[in-house]
C-alpha cells in the first residue's frame, strides 16, 4: 500500500518543523487564554520557566514572530498571536474530531457499508428487516443499498466497489469469498387463475411444452438461462419462449395480460398479485441457493456488524427449531 501523501497536501506540510510547531500549541493556547504565564503554568502543572521556554521556542519556530508582549502584571497577546490562537483552536478541535471519528470507525459505529442484492432478495423478508434495523442501530453509518445482477455483484465485490452481496450462489467461486447461506429459491409457474393448468396442484414440463413462456432474461443471468435450457432439454422439452423478462413483477404483469406463463422464482407466494396463481413444476429440479458474500479478510468492524445482524435475523426467521 502506498504511503505517499495525497496530491492536495503539499509535501512541505509533513515536516519535522511542522511537528515541532504543533507540539507547542497546548502551551501557547493556555497562555493566550490566561494572559498570564504564572496562571497558565499552574493550569498546565509545569514550571513557569519551562512554559516561557515553550513560548520562546514556538516564536522562534514561527520565524521569530512575537506572540506576546511581556508586561509587568502578565502578558498581552499580539495581533499575530490572536490570529494564531484562532487557528490553533480550530486545529485542536479538528484533531479531537479525527480521534473520535477514528474510534467510531474502529468500533463499527461510523463508516460506510455498500450492500448489493439480486431481485430474489427483495422477496425475502430478511433484507428489508436488516436494512431498517441497521439504520436504526447505527445512524452514523452511511448505508448504501442497490440492486444488481449476481454476476455484476461478484465483479463489484472483487473490485472493492461493494462490501456485501446477496447473490444466486455459484460453486465456482467458493474460494473467492466468505459466504453465508440465506435460503433456497425454486422455480414455479405463474399463470392466470382461470387458465386450464390452474386447476392442477402442480404441473410438469410436458404440461407447459406448448405454452408461451415468460423466461428469465439471458442478459440478466446468462448462466441461469443456460441451466434452464439444459433442464428442459434433459426432459426432451423445447421451451416456447415468447418474452425474456428481467423481473418477477414484469412476469406477473405479462401473465395477467395473457402474453404467456411465467417461469419465476417466488419466495413469498402470499405476495402474488390478484388474478395470478403459482404452481410448482415437479420435474424442474433447479434449486437456486441464495447466499450473502463478502471479501475474505475484510477487517472492517462496521461490515462485521452488518453481517452479524444478518446472521441474527436469519436465526430469528428460522425459529427455535432452526427450520
Amino acid at each position: 500500500m502506498s504511503t505517499s501523501l495525497p496530491p492536495s497536501v503539499p509535501r512541505e506540510v509533513a515536516t519535522l518543523r511542522t511537528l515541532r510547531i504543533a507540539k507547542h500549541f497546548p502551551f501557547f493556547l493556555a497562555v493566550a487564554e490566561e494572559q498570564n504565564l504564572h496562571r497558565a503554568a499552574e493550569r498546565l502543572n509545569i514550571a513557569q520557566s519551562a512554559l516561557s521556554r515553550r513560548i520562546a521556542d514556538l516564536e522562534r519556530e514561527l520565524g521569530n514572530i512575537e506572540l506576546f508582549e511581556r508586561q509587568a502584571r502578565g502578558v498581552a497577546i499580539t495581533r499575530a498571536g490572536q490570529v494564531l490562537a484562532q487557528d490553533v483552536r480550530r486545529i485542536l478541535l479538528q484533531i479531537e474530531e479525527a480521534r473520535r471519528n477514528t474510534r467510531r470507525i474502529a468500533e463499527g459505529d461510523s463508516g460506510l457499508v455498500r450492500v448489493a442484492f439480486s431481485e430474489a432478495m427483495l422477496r425475502r423478508p430478511v433484507l428489508p428487516v436488516v436494512l431498517r434495523e441497521f439504520r436504526s442501530l447505527y445512524p452514523e453509518v452511511e448505508l448504501r443499498a442497490f440492486p444488481l445482477t449476481s454476476d455484476a455483484q461478484r465483479n463489484r465485490l472483487l473490485a472493492d466497489e461493494i462490501d456485501v452481496a446477496f447473490v444466486i450462489d455459484e460453486a465456482s467461486d467458493v474460494e473467492q469469498f466468505e459466504r453465508l447461506s440465506v435460503g433456497v429459491d425454486h422455480f414455479v409457474l405463474a399463470l392466470p387463475d382461470d387458465h386450464p393448468l390452474a386447476s392442477l396442484d402442480a404441473v410438469t414440463l410436458s404440461d407447459i411444452a406448448a405454452e408461451p413462456l415468460l423466461w428469465p432474461a439471458r442478459h440478466t443471468s446468462p448462466r441461469l438461462f443456460d441451466r434452464m435450457i439444459a433442464a428442459f432439454d434433459a426432459r426432451g422439452v423445447s421451451p416456447n419462449i415468447v418474452v425474456e423478462v428481467s423481473a418477477v413483477d414484469i412476469a406477473y404483469e405479462l401473465a395477467s395480460a395473457r402474453i404467456g406463463l411465467g417461469i419465476i422464482t417466488a419466495a413469498r407466494a402470499d405476495r402474488t398479485p390478484p388474478g395470478i396463481v403459482l404452481r410448482s413444476i415437479t420435474d424442474l429440479d433447479l434449486p437456486l441457493p441464495i447466499s450473502m458474500l463478502w471479501a475474505k479478510g475484510n477487517g472492517s468492524r462496521v461490515i462485521e456488524r452488518f453481517i452479524d445482524l444478518v446472521r441474527r435475523s436469519l436465526a430469528d426467521e428460522a425459529g427455535p427449531a432452526g427450520s
